[in-house]
């Protein structure tokens, strides 16, 4: 599940777990968004965060007046990944999406039988 890290000139920082929401999540500076952010640049309900087609978790802006910025590009819809910084008027939300750790010091391996299997050649 994704975890959105909220910083803010406007309010204290604080952790928002989505796994805490029903996806889609609006956020917006309304009391009806799941998020309520107290930022006036925001329209009521200025973007969601919600499982895109391929999986993964992507932001949509809501046809908002002062944009939805994804690391520094505008945009309209954009699947999310770790790292990333969305920007809702003065408000920075930073991603991050935990995913199951994959092992990847052990390895496993199995011998093959061969195909054509031949007689060792005697080099002489």
């Amino acid at each position: 599940m994704a975890r959105l890290i909220l910083k803010s000139a406007v309010f204290a920082e604080g952790d928002i777990e989505l796994s805490e929401f029903d996806l889609p999540v609006t956020l917006g500076r309304s009391h009806r968004a799941d998020i309520t952010i107290n930022d006036l640049l925001l329209s009521r309900i200025h973007a969601k965060i919600g499982l895109g087609a391929n999986g993964g978790f992507e932001i949509i802006d809501n046809e908002s007046t002062n944009l939805t910025i994804v690391n520094n590009q505008d945009i309209d819809r954009v699947r999310l990944k770790t790292g990333d910084c969305i920007l809702l008027g003065d408000t920075e939300i930073f991603v991050e999406i935990d995913a199951p750790e994959i092992d990847t010091h052990e390895k496993t391996t199995r011998e093959l039988p061969l195909l054509n299997p031949r007689e060792p050649v005697d080099p002489q």
